[in-house]
């Protein structure tokens, strides 16, 4: 889609689990819809592998568990305006697929625990970094894995407490002294976000 476009401006949301930054991306990509601006959005919760093996120490919440070739790729296509395929990873069954992109898009938005870590390299128009505290974050990731993943809350519960909150610590809190703009997630105000653009 466009040929060889001028690059187009990437603004990556990152953050810890369930501390809201999908819901934060949503509205942040209304918002800009409604300032004429058209953004796609890559998540990147699709870039798990497919076939891996969860690590002895972190089980998914590493760096590991995110096939950054794919990644670097479809960001780095996106960014020349070439993005036409991009993934899409079930987290119930754990498989891969594609979906094309069907619209036109003039930025790119990018959002994730893990792999905003991986494009850091990337010249960036900001890096947001999305806060909530622990207890409503666990709360939040209990709920959903139960409803939307059919886990059972011992699962979950014992995978956030071994898993997610080691792997935040080592690989996603090292994020926020990098970032552009740290978002309290209860009380932001999108618009005020889009002065990064202006």
């Amino acid at each position: 889609m466009g040929g060889m476009n001028a690059a187009k401006p990437v603004l990556c949301i990152c953050g810890p689990s369930a501390a809201g930054k999908t819901t934060f991306a949503l509205a942040l990509a209304e918002a800009l819809r409604q300032e004429g601006r058209h953004p796609l959005l890559i998540t990147c919760d699709n870039y798990y592998r497919q076939d891996w093996q969860p690590h002895p120490r972190f089980g998914f919440d590493t760096l590991a568990a995110i096939d950054e070739e794919a990644l670097r790729r479809d960001v780095s296509s996106a960014r020349y305006g070439q993005a036409e395929m991009l993934r899409h990873y079930d987290m119930r069954t754990r498989l891969v697929t594609c979906h094309p992109v069907t619209t036109p898009y003039d930025m790119v938005l990018i959002e994730g625990a893990y792999g905003p870590q991986l494009l850091q390299d990337f010249p960036l128009a900001g890096l947001l970094y999305v806060e909530t505290p622990l207890l409503l974050r666990l709360w939040r990731r209990l709920k959903r894995d139960v409803r939307e993943r059919q886990r059972s809350p011992f699962y979950v519960v014992r995978q956030m407490l071994l898993q997610m909150l080691p792997g935040e610590r080592r690989f996603i809190v090292p994020l926020k002294q990098n970032a552009t703009r740290v978002i309290q997630s209860e009380n932001v105000d999108v618009h005020d976000v889009l002065q990064i653009f202006e």
